[in-house]
């Protein structure tokens, strides 16, 4: 090992001393690619380390609470990231295939220990190595949301029994003060999640002109006024809940932000709910309300129905954070309607507006061709359900 550790520092070293301004800008962006395969690659041997060393109980007799709580402590690092790399050292030894998937660049890390929650507790009998298969080349989030399919449909429990087992994990956890700051976590099942996010959008209020907050500190503003407001007595609800929007498609259960939640959850929301058809023929949702300059309230629940969100592969935005864009400018010409009519991030709708972008496709499939000449593929989202029936 010694040996090893010893070559490992020599190439680091050896990387580390390139002069990057003698390179040419592609061969950064190989550079920047290439690392990030390796830094993955030894991720994995570190967490096969970490697990060996777990088994050898390296913590024992030192008051630590466990392997995680040792080497953050030996290391200096975060107990999340320290937490991270044991679990990834469980998810190697409960689904051996992702080692050579990661070896062979086909997932990341990261997209491996999206997997543990999945492989930590498979349902009896239930295939892991198809669940690893489904996922190469997924995102950590796409891979999470195949895990949960996956286990979901081999599992043994009623969605009963499923909902139960979730409600327990529910949980709000601080951490220690840092600079006066404190991090909380919040744990919630998706509906309740969903109104708690509502709530506290609704208590912070719309944007205005100059209002300089990113959207992450204005929601953090709304938590605090909601507080603040229960605080002197003036939150006593009990009647008025926060809108969620319901997509029922078949058997499967989306609010409209595309969390997941059992049929018999979404059964009982709609008790008290205000019911609303939203017809589509396809992947088409039909038009919804007026035409008019802005999206109406019923196009906007349409869009968010069908978007999900940012149009921009890769893009995790939300549709609560995205802003609607007219494909086909309003000034131009393009009405207010829902085929003319796609979500887009702030950061994305400005992209899509730059100089020299081409726009052609329809709302259904948008392909953006950049000034430089690389072409954007924008199909509406099938919110993971071709990877996650695969895996399942």
């Amino acid at each position: 090992m010694d040996t090893a550790l010893a070559a490992l520092d020599t190439a680091i070293r050896g990387a580390a001393a390139v002069d990057l301004e003698a390179i040419t800008p592609r061969a950064l962006a190989m550079a920047a690619v290439e690392l990030q395969g390796c830094i993955d690659r030894l991720t994995l041997v570190h967490a096969v380390v970490v697990s060996a060393a777990d088994s050898a109980g390296v913590w024992a007799g030192s008051g630590c609470r466990g392997m995680a709580d040792w080497l953050a402590q030996q290391t200096k690092t975060s107990y999340g990231d320290a937490t991270d790399r044991v679990k990834l050292g469980d998810t190697l030894e409960l689904a051996p295939g992702v080692k050579d998937a990661v070896e062979s660049g086909e997932m990341s890390t990261k997209t491996a220990l999206a997997l543990h929650g999945a492989v930590k507790d498979a349902p009896a009998g239930a295939d892991v190595g198809e669940l690893v298969d489904a996922v190469k080349g997924a995102t950590p989030r796409e891979a999470a949301a195949a895990g949960e399919k996956w286990r979901e449909v081999n599992s043994t429990e009623t969605p009963e029994q499923a909902e139960d087992r979730r409600y327990r994990r529910r949980s709000v956890r601080s951490g220690q003060p840092a600079d006066g700051l404190v991090t909380t976590t919040v744990v919630l099942p998706a509906p309740e999640h969903r109104q708690f996010i509502n709530a506290i959008t609704h208590a912070a209020g719309d944007p205005y002109e100059g209002d300089e907050r990113t959207t992450e500190q204005r929601l953090a503003d709304g938590l605090v006024l909601l507080s603040d407001a229960y605080a002197k007595g003036t939150v006593t609800g009990g009647r008025e809940r926060p809108t969620m929007l319901l997509v029922i498609d078949g058997d499967e259960v989306t609010t409209g932000h595309g969390d997941r939640i059992p049929p018999h959850v979404a059964a009982r929301i709609a008790e008290n709910a205000h019911l609303q058809k939203v017809l589509r023929a396809g992947s088409e949702i039909l038009a919804l309300g007026r035409t008019v300059r802005y999206a109406s309230e019923a196009q906007y629940k349409a869009l968010v129905v069908r978007d999900g969100g940012c149009r921009w592969p890769g893009c995790q935005i939300p549709a609560a954070w995205c802003e609607i864009d007219h494909l086909t400018p309003w000034e131009h010409g393009g009405g207010t309607d829902l085929d003319n009519l796609v979500m887009w991030c702030t950061h994305h709708h400005h992209e899509k507006h730059r100089r020299g972008v081409r726009i052609s496709g329809t709302a259904a499939h948008v392909v953006l061709t950049l000034a430089n000449g690389t072409v954007i593929d924008c199909p509406v989202p099938e919110r993971t359900r071709t990877r996650t029936t695969a895996a399942a």
